[in-house]
């Protein structure tokens, strides 16, 4: 493992590609800059988002960033394996890769350089390692974000529907029934989709956004968002709206719950069997967190 940190370095953050991955990676950012590091973070495409981080550079990812930094951190993705063992080749002692892994039980590489506790957010986690480990002077679990608008839409809801993958989403159906009894309850519902998924979702208020950026300001003058575990959430987190996160597994959920303002999790009941082999609560959760439930969850946040 490197050595705490020494001294003040040009440093490079490089994210894995998803919305929540950036984000998060942005708490690290925030915390070497805060120390006095010039740092650049490198994601695919959270660059469109520049403005609401005015003091963290952040550009696409290349390669060549082997030769204009001291210092590195990674965000793990197996894609980043051949610049990783570039850096760990020239500069040993100031190259850190983390592993987003809420458990050690299995052979995950990296792991060790963040041990992260599962039972704790990630952005937790990302403060205690720039506290414990880094020993860096400066600590926050905030990502340095820069709200541009205020809240003009209280009662209107971000639903956002979708994830990276259809395993970790909660029924289409259900979706719908939840944003009926929402607009029976007295709100406004608007759906967080991209271009190739609004033609999936007819009849739903979902407006045309053409970067990230014009997300963030929509999301931001909202009251609320409720969503499967997806980077929406934490874009929401971070921008001070209350969360409800729809997810599958408990150690999931308290790993990569949003953790930046209030939030509920909704899980499926612990009764639900989920024997190894066999894992029926994690291949049928969906059927078992209903509509219902949410809509309490939603109200007691």
């Amino acid at each position: 493992m490197p050595d705490a940190i020494i001294g003040v370095m040009k440093t490079a953050v490089i994210s894995c590609l998803g919305l929540g991955d950036g984000l998060l990676a942005l708490v690290l950012s925030n915390n070497l800059a805060l120390n006095g590091h010039e740092v650049v973070t490198y994601h695919p495409f959270l660059n469109q988002l520049q403005d609401w981080f005015p003091h963290l550079p952040i550009a696409p990812f290349s390669e060549e960033i082997v030769d204009h930094y001291q210092q590195f951190f990674f965000i793990y993705d197996k894609k980043m394996d051949r610049v990783i063992e570039k850096c760990y080749k020239q500069y040993p002692n100031s190259t850190y890769v983390l592993n987003p892994i809420a458990t050690p039980k299995c052979d995950y590489r990296y792991w060790e350089v963040g041990r992260f506790n599962g039972r704790l957010p990630f952005a937790d986690n990302l403060e205690f390692f720039c506290r414990d480990v880094l020993k860096l002077k400066r600590v926050t679990k905030e990502n340095g974000i820069r709200i541009l608008t205020n809240q003009k839409f209280e009662k209107r809801v971000i639903i956002h529907p979708t994830s990276s993958r259809p395993s970790k989403n909660w029924p289409k159906e259900k979706f719908l029934r939840l944003a009926n009894y929402l607009e029976k309850d007295g709100y406004e519902t608007a759906w967080v989709l991209t271009k190739e998924e609004r033609p999936q979702w007819p009849n739903v208020n979902a407006p045309a956004f053409s970067n990230m950026s014009e997300i963030a300001t929509f999301v931001a003058e909202s009251g609320m968002m409720i969503g499967n575990d997806s980077g929406i959430g934490h874009l929401a987190s971070c921008l001070g709206l209350p969360t409800v996160t729809i997810c599958r597994h408990k150690m999931v959920a308290d790993f990569w719950r949003p953790s930046w303002a209030n939030a509920a999790v909704v899980l499926p009941p612990k009764w639900v069997p989920n024997l190894k082999g066999f894992r029926f609560r994690d291949k049928h959760w969906q059927k078992f967190v209903s509509v219902e439930r949410v809509r309490r969850v939603f109200h007691s946040v």
